[in-house]
């Protein structure tokens, strides 16, 4: 009889050691789900943050960048009114230019040279290349 109270005995303790064996394990299964699970939270937290930096950062640009398209508009407009202005007045004078040279901007087109030009009207080489030049830099 005493043999089968130890066996028992030593069943039971068989027993005992892989219950403590089997609930270490999910002791230590549990703390790993546990801190993956904090883990996870924290990278949640962090990335929040940023997205919200971000989207504060991006408004920041987007409010600057509508600001200089308007200032850059508002400069082009102004520029292009000078360039309109400047066009109009030096048309005037080009067409004074035009009107007083004309046979000698007439006898460029067709191909001649300065000198060429010069004793055709029976003006100085030197004249002739001043005139082409002057309206080489007033024409558009």
């Amino acid at each position: 009889m005493q043999k089968y109270v130890i066996d028992i005995l030593l069943g039971l303790n068989l027993i005992g050691v892989i219950y403590l064996a089997i609930r270490v394990s999910y002791s230590n299964k549990f703390d790993s789900q546990q801190n993956l699970h904090q883990k996870v939270n924290e990278n949640h937290k962090q990335i929040t943050r940023e997205i919200t930096e971000l989207k504060i950062a991006l408004n920041h640009f987007h409010k600057t960048f509508k600001q200089e398209t308007e200032q850059w508009r508002s400069e082009r407009q102004a520029l292009v009114a000078t360039i309109e202005a400047t066009r109009k007045a030096n048309n005037g004078q080009n067409l004074l230019l035009n009107d007083r040279y004309k046979e000698i901007f007439d006898l460029q087109d067709q191909g001649l040279s300065v000198d060429q030009i010069a004793k055709k009207l029976e003006k100085g080489a030197g004249e002739v290349a001043f005139i082409l030049q002057l309206a080489a830099q007033v024409r558009p």
